[in-house]
C-alpha cells in the first residue's frame, strides 16, 4: 500500500518535522485545523501541510492517519478519528498511534479505532524531531507491516513484534531513561548552583563521563518548553509498572520534579526552541523561578524537635 496523503494530528514540533520530511519526499501531509491556533496554521503553511476544516474530511482523504499529541490527548484523538471515520463510512483506514502512552491507554485507543472500522498500529518515535532521518519509528501488532512503505518516504520503520501494544511499552520505558536522567541532573545541577559549584561539577561530570553533560544539555534546556508533557510521560510509565504488578519508586519522583519545573517556568519559559539558553543559564533560571525551593509551612512550631 502506498501512502500519498498522510493525515497528521497535530502539527506541534514533532508533527511539523514529520510533515516537512513527508512533503520533501513527495507525499502530501494534511491536518485538521478546526479549533486550532493561528500559530498552528502558520506552522502548517511553513511545513507545508494542507489544511482541512473537519476531521471527517481528513479521514475521507487520508491514506493513513498519524497521532502525535501529548499523552493526555491521545485517547481522545483516537476516539475522534474513529467517530469521524464511522460518520463518513470509511472502513479500513490505517491509524498509527505514535504517542508516549502506557500499553493500557494504547489498548483503549485500539478498541476505539477498531470499533470504528479502522486499522490500528501501535507505534512510537525514538529520537529528535529535527533529525527524523536518524530517529526510529517502532511499530508493533498484527498490522505493523502495513507501514513498511513509509520507509520509502524517509521514515525508519522498525517492527518490534506482533504484540498489540509492544511499541507503547517500549516507548514509555525508553522515555523513563531519557527523562529520568534529565530530571536527576536537573535536581543535582540546581543544588550545585545554589552552592556555587555548578561550573566545577559540570567539569567533573565531563571528566568522569565524557560527553554526558553535552548530550544531556538539550534535554534539560528543553524542559523550559516541554516539562509538562514529559511529566505526563512519567505518569504513563508509572501506570504501566503498576499494571505489571510493580510499585515504581524513581518514576513518580521524576514525574513530580518535571511538574515542578513546569510550574516554576509558567509565565517565564520561552515560546520557541530558538529562545532556549545555555545549560548554566537554564539552571540559573530554574533557581530564580523557585525550583526545589523549600517551603516552611509551619514555622518553628512545625519543625521536628
Amino acid at each position: 500500500m502506498e501512502f500519498r496523503r498522510i493525515g497528521i494530528l497535530n502539527i506541534g514540533e514533532m508533527g511539523y518535522h514529520w510533515a516537512r520530511l513527508l512533503a520533501a519526499r513527495g507525499a502530501e501531509p494534511l491536518t485538521c485545523v478546526a479549533g486550532r491556533s493561528e500559530a498552528t496554521r502558520q506552522r502548517c503553511d511553513e511545513a507545508p501541510v494542507r489544511q482541512v476544516e473537519s476531521l471527517e474530511r481528513l479521514v475521507e482523504e487520508a491514506d493513513l492517519v498519524v497521532s502525535i499529541v501529548v499523552p493526555s490527548a491521545a485517547l481522545e484523538v483516537a476516539r475522534s478519528v474513529a467517530r469521524a471515520a464511522a460518520a463518513v463510512k470509511r472502513q479500513g483506514l490505517p491509524f498509527l498511534e505514535a504517542n508516549a502512552i502506557s500499553p493500557m491507554t494504547a489498548d483503549a485507543a485500539r478498541a476505539e479505532l477498531e470499533g470504528g472500522g479502522g486499522v490500528y498500529v501501535d507505534g512510537c518515535i525514538i529520537g529528535s524531531a529535527r533529525r527524523l532521518e536518524t530517529a526510529a519509528v517502532y511499530v508493533s501488532g498484527p498490522e505493523a507491516e502495513r507501514l513498511a512503505p513509509l520507509r520509502e518516504l524517509g521514515l525508519p520503520i522498525r517492527v518490534l513484534g506482533e504484540g498489540a501494544t509492544q511499541a507503547s511499552a517500549f516507548k514509555v520505558v525508553y522515555a523513563g531513561f531519557t527523562k529520568g536522567l534529565a530530571g536527576l541532573l536537573t535536581e543535582l545541577l540546581t543544588g550545585a548552583h545554589k552552592m556555587g559549584l555548578l561550573e566545577q561539577i559540570l567539569e567533573r561530570y565531563e571528566e568522569s563521563f565524557p560527553g554526558l553533560p553535552g548530550k544531556a544539555s538539550g534535554s534539560i534546556t528543553s524542559l523550559r518548553l516541554h516539562a509538562a508533557r514529559r511529566g505526563e510521560e512519567m505518569a504513563e510509565l508509572a501506570d504501566t509498572f503498576r499494571h505489571a504488578g510493580l510499585e515504581p519508586v524513581v518514576t513518580p519522583a521524576i514525574e513530580r520534579l518535571l511538574k515542578a519545573v513546569a510550574a516554576a517556568e509558567s509565565g517565564h519559559g520561552p515560546k520557541h526552541r530558538d529562545e532556549l539558553g545555555s545549560l548554566p543559564e537554564t539552571v540559573e533560571g530554574f533557581v530564580e523561578h523557585g525550583l526545589l525551593a523549600a517551603h516552611d509551612e509551619g514555622g518553628d512550631e512545625g519543625k521536628d524537635r
